[in-house]
């Protein structure tokens, strides 16, 4: 059986790392955003929020509007 230790949380981050984290899943989500691939972008868009997730966070929402 595996055994997950603890782990540590966005609130138990220092506030740069808070920032260099969230900073890399917003430049991931915009290059994700310029492929114009819908599915790529959803994909990606899950990934983010799972990760944010994982950390105690909210997660991650995309909202697409075109111009």
């Amino acid at each position: 059986m595996l055994k997950i230790g603890k782990s540590i949380g966005l609130k138990d981050m220092h506030p740069m790392q808070v920032k260099a984290l969230l900073d890399l899943i917003g430049v991931t989500l915009n290059l994700a955003a310029k492929t114009e691939d819908m599915k790529r972008l959803a994909d990606v868009e899950a990934d983010c929020d799972e990760l944010v997730r994982m950390f105690g966070g909210n997660g991650v929402s995309v909202k697409v509007e075109v111009e």
